[in-house]
C-alpha cells in the first residue's frame, strides 16, 4: 500500500505545478502560520481537532475516524522528528500550494486543506512501522496458505456477491483473489489472478487495478474522491470489452 500512496502522491504533484505558499493567496500563508502555531503549542487536543476525518493510514493499519482515536494513536502517527520539522519549517521553502488539492509540507509528507485541516500524513513513525509489520504478519497467518506470500496488502472488499482481496506481490505487481461472500479469506479462494496492474484515473487520486484472465478482464476501481453517495469502489468484469458484471463495494474491510 505504501507503493500505491507514493505513486498517487507523485501523480498528484506532477499533474499540477506546486507554487510556494508565499506566492499563493495571502490567506494560505495565514492558514499555514496558524497550523504551525498550534503544533508549536504542543496541545494534542487542538492538533487532533485540526484533522479532517477519516485519516487513512497504510493498510492494514485501521483508519482514524475521530479526534479521540487520533489522541489514542498520537505518538504512532506524529513523532518528535515530524513535529520539530513542522515547527522549524520555512514557509517559503517547505510549504507549497498544489491547486485544489491543498497545501503540502515537505513534498507531501503532510497535506492541509484550505481550512488548515490535515487531510493526509504520508509519513510513518518507527512506532507505526512496527505496528504495521505486526498486523501484516497476523494477516498472513489468517489467510489461506496459498495466499500467504505477498509484500503488503492493498485492499479487501465485500460486494453484493463476493469477497475480494488485492495484495502487492512485487514491484508494480498485484494479485487478485475472490471468494463467494459466505466464505472467509482463510478458505481457498475460488479465483486467483496474478500480474495485475495499477492505473490512475485523472489527477484526483482515483485509480483502478486490472487483472486479465484470457478474454476476461477483472477491474477493481478505487474512488478516492467523489460525491457523498459515491461507493468506495466497484468490481467490474469485462468479456471481449463488454461489461458482464458490475457491483459496488458495500463494505471496506481493508484499504479504501
Amino acid at each position: 500500500m505504501k507503493a500505491v500512496i507514493v505513486a498517487i502522491l507523485i501523480f498528484a504533484i506532477g499533474s499540477v505545478s506546486p507554487q510556494p505558499v508565499l506566492c499563493a493567496e495571502p490567506e494560505r500563508e495565514s492558514t499555514v502560520k496558524r497550523f504551525i502555531k498550534v503544533v508549536e503549542s504542543n496541545d494534542r487536543t487542538a492538533i487532533a481537532n485540526l484533522v479532517s476525518y477519516p485519516l487513512h493510514r497504510e493498510v492494514p493499519l485501521p483508519r482514524i475516524d475521530t479526534p479521540e482515536q487520533f489522541l489514542q494513536r498520537f505518538d504512532e502517527v506524529l513523532d518528535e522528528e515530524l513535529l520539530k520539522a513542522i515547527i522549524n519549517s520555512s514557509i517559503a521553502d517547505d510549504w507549497a500550494e498544489v491547486g485544489w488539492r491543498g497545501t503540502m509540507f515537505k513534498n507531501g509528507r503532510l497535506w492541509l486543506d484550505a481550512d488548515g485541516k490535515i487531510t493526509a500524513i504520508n509519513y510513518q513513525t518507527e512506532k507505526e512501522k512496527r505496528a504495521r509489520a505486526r498486523l501484516i504478519e497476523a494477516d498472513k497467518r489468517d489467510l489461506h496458505v496459498s495466499l500467504q506470500r505477498y509484500v503488503e496488502p492493498v485492499l479487501e472488499w465485500k460486494t453484493n456477491d463476493y469477497r475480494i482481496r488485492i495484495d502487492r506481490t512485487g514491484k508494480g505487481r498485484y494479485r487478485y483473489a475472490a471468494w463467494p461472500l459466505q466464505k472467509t479469506t482463510s478458505e481457498k479462494p475460488d479465483l486467483v489472478l496474478d500480474n495485475g496492474e495499477l492505473f490512475f484515473d485523472g489527477s484526483g487520486g482515483n485509480h483502478h487495478y486490472d487483472f486479465k484472465n484470457g478474454a476476461v478482464l477483472y477491474r477493481c476501481t478505487v474512488n478516492v474522491i467523489g460525491a457523498d453517495d459515491t461507493p468506495s469502489g466497484y468490481l467490474e468484469v469485462y468479456k471481449n470489452n463488454k461489461v458482464i458484471l458490475s457491483q459496488p463495494v458495500i463494505e471496506v474491510i481493508k484499504g479504501r
